[in-house]
Parts: C-alpha cells; sequence; structure tokens
C-alpha cells in the first residue's frame, strides 16, 4: 500500500463517518420537523449515500492498484535492452 492510497482511505473513512454524522442528525433533529414522505426520501438518499460511498471509493483504489500492478508486470516482462529504449 502505497502513500497515496493511505490518504485516499482517510478521506474516504472520514466521509462516510461524516455522512454516518448526518443520518444521525437527520434522524435525531429534522425527522419529526419534515412531514412524513419527505423525511423518508431524505432518508433513503442519506443512508444510501453512507452505504454507496465507501463501495464506491474501494472501486476506485481497486482499479488505481489493478493498473499499478499491470504496469509493474508489464516492465517486468520487457528484457534489459528494451527497458533501455524505453526508458530514453
Amino acid at each position: 500500500m502505497q502513500r497515496n492510497d493511505l490518504l485516499a482511505f482517510v478521506v474516504a473513512l472520514l466521509i462516510t463517518g461524516g455522512l454516518a454524522w448526518l443520518l444521525i442528525y437527520f434522524w435525531n433533529e429534522l425527522w419529526p420537523i419534515l412531514p412524513g414522505w419527505l423525511a423518508m426520501i431524505v432518508f433513503i438518499f442519506v443512508a444510501s449515500a453512507v452505504i454507496g460511498y465507501p463501495i464506491y471509493a474501494l472501486a476506485k483504489w481497486s482499479d488505481r492498484y489493478l493498473a499499478r500492478t499491470k504496469e509493474r508486470q508489464g516492465k517486468a516482462a520487457l528484457r534489459p535492452c528494451e527497458q533501455d529504449r524505453e526508458g530514453r
């Protein structure tokens, strides 16, 4: 895991924590004020964001990791003379 991966993980964790806090705040403070139909729509939207964002962040990280792995394997497969040509 590289430093950029760790930073992306921490940011995703913070965003997920913020969305979870928003969900709890909504449930405690705004649910009694809003009409039932609107409260349910907003609750479903925020809950799907809380569930979906970590999945999306993991998919993005997986794509970056796969691209790095394929790049390393491609460079390892080149012969030394080809690596010299590619580096110039």
